[in-house]
């Protein structure tokens, strides 16, 4: 008889390479469209350094206080000199969206006469899914807000368009938010 020579492959035929190859992308795109399904998200930059307005000499309970971050809304409304809270470290929670005015801009506050401007960063990186504005906010929600007190007249350009300009007016100061998070939806 005569000796045929057969060669043995070793490993795996290409084909399963090429399933195995698909299925990991298919994975990889699964994982990656799920984290994208939170509606709520929460966007954060590193908060700016704030300028705070030293304490009288000696006495070093004022200057602990005018450090202290602003938690209560009703301390931006009553401010008898709000020009003194500018830079001030904000972090109010839970407060209500009283009125959109873009899609970066809104009053929160409790009603049309006791409410406080806020400017969102556009800065801040957006999640997956992408939304218009960075953090999708509406009219009715509550939310959280983290950033600092800016003087009214100091608006970064390209970040308000008329309407909002007009929308601020002469308000002495305004938020700008380096982070913010839907709380509640209505």
């Amino acid at each position: 008889m005569a000796e045929i020579k057969v060669q043995k492959k070793s490993g795996w035929p290409w084909w399963a390479w090429v399933i195995l190859a698909l299925v990991a992308v298919a994975l990889i795109w699964w994982a990656m469209s799920a984290m994208g399904d939170e509606e709520e998200a929460t966007v954060a930059t590193t908060p700016p350094a704030v300028a705070t307005a030293p304490g009288a000499v000696g006495d070093e309970t004022a200057g602990a206080v005018d450090r202290a971050p602003i938690t209560d809304l009703a301390v931006l409304m009553d401010a008898q000199d709000p020009a003194a809270l500018v830079g001030r470290e904000v972090r109010l929670q839970g407060v209500s969206v009283q009125e959109m005015v873009g899609d970066a801009s809104f009053w929160v506050g409790e009603d049309q006469d006791r409410r406080v401007f806020v400017i969102l960063d556009e800065q801040i990186p957006s999640p997956p899914p992408e939304v218009e504005g960075r953090v999708n906010v509406n009219q009715g929600q509550t939310v959280d807000v983290q950033g600092s007190v800016r003087a009214g007249d100091d608006l970064p350009g390209g970040v308000l368009d008329d309407e909002g300009r007009n929308a601020l007016g002469d308000r002495p100061i305004y938020v700008w938010a380096q982070a913010a998070q839907v709380a509640t939806r209505p």
